[in-house]
């Protein structure tokens, strides 16, 4: 009896084994972008001929990066399945002259990165070809960690001794949501084995919390502990009162700001499917 439930059990494995073989997939992809938006708050640039000054808006795009991503999905047939994708971007810094000044000088240079690590929940429909096999994908976005850099340098050379400072701004908090959509083909090298290359558009907006100087330097020496709460730590919120004055032991107040995580990526990778 004990042999025949366990033949009935072999057998149940083997069919279930060929009914779903190679519908579950695996890929591991890396990849490039530029960014398709823009925030216009966040740098400005200052120039002078010597008679007259000038401040323009320089556009920051924070999707400008690099990024890797590992999805793992199921196929209910040939044409139609379904993945999640986790993909970590690093942003390329986006610099330019600041009107904020660490130490009295006229201008300090600003550089600005966004980092964002998203989830990626997606349908793909593909053609059901053999050996390439073109496919499109759609998705929405779930950004649970975005992150943004702004790190300002300054030079000051009317002093003696002239200074120099460093000071590092980390904005957080927040989920940055939004779609996804690519095209691409996979190159079956076998049963088990693809390659494949995709053309992507994802576009996320953001809000963060707070921000909060994580660097201060003069001269090369750390002065982070000489700055106050109010100075330190600043938190966006939808609506702040005039005529307040601060308290140095609280984080200042700001209205909310919004940036946009805006890629057009080329991506390539390895497919496995089991």
């Amino acid at each position: 009896m004990k042999k025949k439930i366990l033949c009935i059990i072999l057998i149940s494995l083997v069919g279930w084994n060929m009914t779903h073989a190679q519908k579950f997939y695996a890929r591991a992809g890396v990849g490039g972008g530029i960014s398709t938006s823009a925030s216009l708050d966040l740098i400005y640039k200052y120039e002078t001929d010597g008679t007259s000054s000038f401040l323009s808006v320089v556009p920051v795009g924070i999707g400008n990066g690099v990024n890797g991503n590992l999805s793992f999905g199921y196929l209910f047939n040939k044409y139609l399945g379904v993945d999640l994708t986790v993909n970590g971007f690093m942003g390329f810094p986006t610099g330019s002259d600041s009107v904020s000044s660490l130490l009295g000088s006229s201008r300090s240079e600003v550089k600005i990165a966004g980092d964002l690590i998203s989830f990626i929940p997606g349908i793909v429909i593909t053609a059901g070809l053999e050996k390439v096999n073109p496919y499109a994908r759609f998705g929405l976005v779930i950004g649970a960690f975005p992150m943004l850099f702004q790190r300002y340098t300054t030079e000051n050379p009317t002093v003696n001794p002239p200074q120099s400072a460093k000071l590092t701004n980390g904005f957080y908090g927040g989920v940055a949501l939004g779609y996804s959509a690519a095209g691409g083909c996979d190159f079956n090298l076998s049963k088990l084995i693809n390659l494949f290359v995709e053309l992507s558009f994802s576009h996320a907006t953001w809000s963060p919390n707070y921000s909060e100087v994580i660097e201060y330097t003069v001269n090369g020496e750390d002065r982070l502990s000489t700055l106050t709460p109010y100075q330190k730590k600043t938190e966006y919120v939808d609506k702040i009162q005039f005529n307040v004055d601060p308290s140095q032991d609280n984080p200042r107040k700001a209205l909310r700001q919004t940036f946009p995580f805006s890629t057009f990526a080329v991506n390539f990778g390895v497919k496995f499917k089991f």
